[in-house]
């Protein structure tokens, strides 16, 4: 076996011991779970273990679609929250009056509850129509026989409910940014100025690479909270989506439905933070990542 793949299986083994405290969790929380519901034996108060997967695979196909929809949009707004996070923060940093103009006004906006503004993004985009980015075929229509292409059309779109999770996911790498890229050490200042750099030239090679395991850090917390801003504006103010199912199953006093919803967005809130983890650990120089 070479090297390389030696190192592979080590790091294959690595993460798969790093995850044996999570389905301990995960086993501790499912057994809590039916504790508690056989104590309740009300599937209307606290839906059971077997009551809610029934009630899930009824409507496995729409949960699929919806599922679907929804990590589209989270994935859009995770990109333009880091995208938009970075570019602006770098800006930011470096030039004093931007700063002095800008900060108070984004600190200002964010100390607005995110729910109210969920529905202004919603109309924005209504008036001014969604950017659509790419359209695909959804995977329900290879699995569920029932789904048809058209049915499980998806799209990757710039639209009010992606551009409310990027709001609500932009301020970590935003204020990381500008944190790392001011925590630069005095003697790569006093390198950069023998070395004769500008401005940007100290951007480019000494402080955007001193604040990148800043980035790379709130990167967590930015999926994080890209999945609840976009699940939070399909909740409020959008008629599709896993958002849009947890209202119909509490207008419908479905709380089987409503459980089986919730234990989706866990699985695959869990499942696109590990992807955008391993992203970020496989593009970024090593040990920008902890």
């Amino acid at each position: 076996m070479s090297i390389a793949s030696e190192r592979r299986v080590a790091a294959a083994r690595q993460w798969a011991t790093a995850q044996v405290p999570t389905l301990l969790t995960g086993v501790l929380f499912l057994l809590l779970w039916e504790v508690i519901a056989r104590i309740v034996d009300n599937n209307r108060v606290v839906a059971d273990i077997s009551y809610t997967f029934r009630s899930l695979a009824e409507n496995a196909d729409t949960v699929s679609m919806q599922v679907m929809e929804t990590f589209s949009s989270v994935f859009v707004a995770f990109v333009l929250a880091v995208v938009l996070g970075v570019c602006l923060g770098v800006v930011v940093a470096e030039i004093y009056t931007i700063r002095q103009m800008t900060m108070p006004l984004i600190i200002f906006a964010y100390a607005v509850p995110h729910p109210v503004l969920a529905p202004m993004f919603i109309i924005w985009f209504l008036v001014g129509g969604d950017l659509t980015l790419l359209t695909f075929t959804g995977p329900s229509a290879y699995v569920f026989p029932g789904v048809s292409a058209a049915d499980a059309q998806l799209s990757l779109a710039v639209n009010g409910v992606s551009t409310f999770g990027a709001w609500v996911g932009f301020f970590p790498v935003f204020i990381s940014t500008i944190t790392g890229m001011n925590e630069l050490e005095e003697r790569f200042e006093h390198l950069g100025t023998l070395l004769g750099a500008t401005r940007w030239q100290m951007v480019k090679y000494f402080r955007f690479w001193r604040a990148l395991p800043n980035i790379a850090s709130s990167i967590k917390s930015t999926v994080q909270l890209s999945i609840v801003g976009v699940i939070v504006a399909e909740f409020i103010a959008s008629s599709s989506g896993i958002g849009y199912q947890i209202v119909l199953a509490w207008k419908n006093a479905e709380l089987g439905f409503m459980f089986g919803v919730v234990l989706v967005i866990m699985l695959g809130s869990y499942a696109f933070y590990q992807i955008a983890v391993w992203t970020v650990a496989w593009i970024t120089p090593p040990g920008s990542v902890s």
